[in-house]
């Protein structure tokens, strides 16, 4: 038997939404087994040179987890993946990993057809730890997670123009990104923060016109930014610029919205510029 699955780089919190906003994009990971092939995992495209090949990867992890739930035993087979997105710069490489090889694991192991998409959701957040990824990458478009309730489905407008842009030279793990956070926030940026998630959502589904204000934040941008200055000062930039924009995730790579009249400025050497559309699908898995 051999399955594909195919999921979208997701870019969370969007501004004031922290570890609840989540935008799928059109930039796919594809994860190929094959039972009937010799045995090993590769990889090529992005990290393909520094990722393990020897089944502690993620894929693998999530396979293996996924079987240990259902009390199934995996055969064995052959993975490949091609990755193109980015690892640890923000764009849920580590989410897109574990839905993929929970969804290949569901359909290889015939326990679905298809995998069942709160069902993948659920494990590969509870694996992976970042609901708000996951239920982008799992879902497609825009999603809203919370705590204990089916994460919700919103179409993004269609004139929003993302423009990931992407610090070649730079990595920040979302467990280093995390611990820079006041374990407590003060009730004026708590209120701030509910006023602008609310808007962000208008902002995202219906004004994009509101874009630049609902994507300010107070929880956790201007501490992450803190921790590389090179990344804050093109924030700087292209805020005043007047695009729109927010940190990806947890970082390093910022989230910007272009219009018809404002563009990302030209960010010079060590960038680059990914334009990429918000994504409808979210993941799917075929027999190929």
């Amino acid at each position: 038997m051999r399955l594909v699955a195919r999921v979208p780089a997701t870019v969370a919190n969007l501004g004031p939404g922290f570890d609840c906003f989540g935008l799928a994009l059109e930039l796919c990971n594809e994860v190929s087994i094959d039972t009937d092939a010799r045995p090993g995992v590769s990889w090529e495209g992005e990290g393909a040179d520094e990722l393990p090949t020897d089944g502690t990867d993620m894929v693998s992890r999530a396979m293996a987890f996924a079987a240990r739930k259902t009390k199934k035993d995996l055969p064995l087979l052959a993975l490949h993946g091609v990755n193109r997105i980015p690892l640890e710069r923000g764009l849920g490489s580590s989410a897109a990993a574990a839905v993929a090889g929970i969804g290949l694991a569901y359909v290889l192991l015939d326990l679905l057809d298809e995998p069942d998409p709160y069902t993948t959701f659920s494990l590969a957040s509870e694996l992976e730890g970042h609901p708000d990824n996951a239920a982008a990458a799992v879902y497609g478009s825009l999603t809203l997670a919370a705590a204990d309730v089916r994460p919700v489905r919103l179409d993004p407008h269609p004139s929003l123009r993302p423009a990931v842009l992407i610090p070649e030279g730079l990595r920040l793990s979302t467990d280093e990104a995390r611990r820079v956070l006041a374990p407590q926030v003060a009730r004026a940026d708590a209120v701030f923060n509910l006023g602008r998630a609310a808007m962000a959502v208008v902002a995202l589904t219906e004004r994009p016109d509101l874009l630049g204000p609902a994507l300010e934040d107070r929880l956790h941008q201007d501490v992450r930014l803190s921790l590389l200055p090179e990344v804050r000062e093109m924030f700087e930039r292209v805020r005043a610029a007047g695009v729109p924009v927010c940190v990806c995730g947890a970082g390093p790579s910022l989230l910007a919205f272009e219009s018809g009249s404002r563009a990302v400025p030209d960010p010079g050497p060590g960038w680059r510029v990914l334009r990429i559309a918000p994504r409808a699908a979210g993941a799917e898995v075929e027999r190929a």
